[in-house]
């Protein structure tokens, strides 16, 4: 695949929906762009290494992610899965 200006765009969280399940909060985020096919397994691999504690499921796909969670912990998730996305793409303009 070549690098279009739109893969070259940092990726981020650009619209994201909370739903209320039984007590627990259902996060979806869809990203600016579609995530490479790198940068959607680095974030995967991140969540299986370091699986966060109260995290009930977690999906992430190239266009969105989603994770079902308790309410206290949703922010501080979207903070972590931008973090991991940074991170993420540092990693692929490196290569």
């Amino acid at each position: 695949m070549s690098e279009t200006s739109e893969t070259k765009k940092p990726a981020h969280i650009s619209f994201r929906s909370v739903f209320e399940v039984d007590g627990s909060r259902l996060a979806i985020g869809t990203f600016n762009r579609p995530l490479l096919d790198e940068e959607a397994r680095r974030l995967q691999r991140a969540w299986e290494r370091s699986p966060v504690a109260g995290v009930l499921d977690f999906e992430v796909s190239r266009k969105q992610v989603s994770f079902l969670t308790p309410p206290p912990k949703v922010e501080s998730l979207w903070r972590s899965i931008d973090a991991m996305l940074a991170v993420t793409t540092d990693l692929a303009k490196a290569s």
